[in-house]
């Protein structure tokens, strides 16, 4: 099934053209995290108001956590962020850039997770990690809405979560979603069609949920959606997860979600985070901001 638009952005098509560009099963997952984590991580870092790294008493340990303060005064909202990485890879450091300029744009106060990676730390881990750094936020910022985004992965986990929060009588307010990954099965039409030749491949992502899932977990493909939160969901034209996240969106209005989706028909996975930029990073970056300022309404 082809793009909607049939066009790619030529600097990324130039950019994807290096083969070294592509996501393989890694060989040794150490190196692998150490070059895709220094890659990301060299992304411009606007300055902000103010940072402050905190460790917290986690379900697994020690559970590192990154407050962005965009102003000063009094905080308005927290927005708890859970990068990208498809399970595997990823940090504070490679989302920095990213939970600034939605910090920044959004006028909001960000908490970035760094949460447990498989394979050593299959699921429940992640999410554990993710419902801990919630509860610290609401004793933290007792009062204040909280609301959750994630990135790839991270919108698995962002998703996962709101659902059980809402369960437990403690909803939050918002949901952010860039490019989520939703099916462990990776059978849409442009997974198929796309997972290979865009950075993103179908054989790594088949890899990393085998490496993530176990039993029991959340069905995002199946599963009741009705308690989700007012939703901005970002969606690329190139992604491999295009459809399995333009799914979510037409299950969640289904169910009575008021959801936000941005379509963005000549990008990749990825595109918001980009170290070199893309030409629709910032508009991607605004609609998620201003879908969380939304619904706080």
């Amino acid at each position: 099934m082809p793009p909607p638009d049939g066009s790619l952005d030529p600097d990324l098509a130039t950019w994807l053209a290096d083969p070294r560009i592509a996501l393989s099963v890694p060989a040794d997952l150490t190196a692998f995290r150490a070059g895709a984590n220094g890659y990301l991580a060299r992304a411009p870092r606007p300055d902000i108001h103010a940072v402050e790294d905190v460790e917290i008493t986690g379900p697994g340990g020690p559970l590192a956590l990154r407050v962005y303060r965009p102003a000063a005064g009094p905080d308005r909202a927290i927005v708890v962020f859970l990068h990208g990485g498809a399970f595997v890879f990823g940090n504070l450091e490679t989302h920095d850039a990213v939970c600034r300029r939605l910090a920044l744009s959004s006028g909001l106060t960000l908490v970035a997770v760094d949460y447990r990676l498989a394979p050593e730390h299959p699921y429940p881990a992640g999410m554990d990690d993710a419902v801990a750094a919630l509860d610290w936020v609401r004793s933290r910022f007792a009062g204040l809405p909280v609301e959750l985004a994630g990135d790839s992965a991270g919108a698995w986990l962002a998703v996962a979560t709101a659902l059980m929060s809402a369960a437990v009588g403690q909803p939050v307010r918002g949901l952010a979603l860039l490019y989520p990954a939703v099916d462990p099965g990776c059978a849409s039409a442009s997974q198929l069609a796309l997972g290979r030749d865009h950075m993103l491949t179908r054989t790594f992502m088949l890899w990393a949920w085998q490496a993530y899932a176990r039993d029991g977990m959340v069905d995002l493909m199946g599963c009741d959606l009705s308690a989700l939160p007012s939703t901005t969901v970002i969606t690329a034209g190139f992604d491999p997860l295009r459809d399995e996240g333009q799914a979510l969106v037409e299950r969640a209005r289904a169910a009575g979600v008021e959801v936000r989706a941005h379509h963005y028909p000549d990008m990749i996975h990825g595109f918001a985070g980009l170290p070199q930029g893309s030409k629709r990073s910032d508009d991607a970056v605004a609609r998620l901001a201003e879908g969380l300022i939304a619904a706080l309404v």
